[in-house]
Formats: structure tokens, C-alpha cells, sequence
């Protein structure tokens, strides 16, 4: 799951720069999908772990 969301953010990132105009909900997206997609990966590291 995590990482999907990281992935996801690296493609929206990637579609935010061939679209100018949406380019600004596009790089908010992607922020948010890798941001939840780090915290995700914490959470999954930090549950292996314990």
C-alpha cells in the first residue's frame, strides 16, 4: 500500500509537469499521496519491527 501511494506521487508529479494548468492540484496530490505514503511505510516498518 505504501508503496502504491509513493509511486502514485511520483506519477502525478510526472503528469503535473506535461499539464501546466492543473499543475498546482496535481503537485498537491502528489505531496499528499507521498506524504501518506511515507507514514505508511513507518507504520509498516515500525509494526515488522516490534
Amino acid at each position: 500500500m505504501s508503496l502504491s501511494c509513493l509511486v502514485c506521487s511520483v506519477g502525478l508529479a510526472g503528469l503535473s509537469l506535461r499539464h501546466p494548468a492543473r499543475a498546482v492540484v496535481l503537485e498537491r496530490w502528489s505531496g499528499i499521496c507521498l506524504v501518506l505514503g511515507l507514514s505508511l511505510l513507518g507504520i509498516g516498518l515500525y509494526g515488522a519491527r516490534v
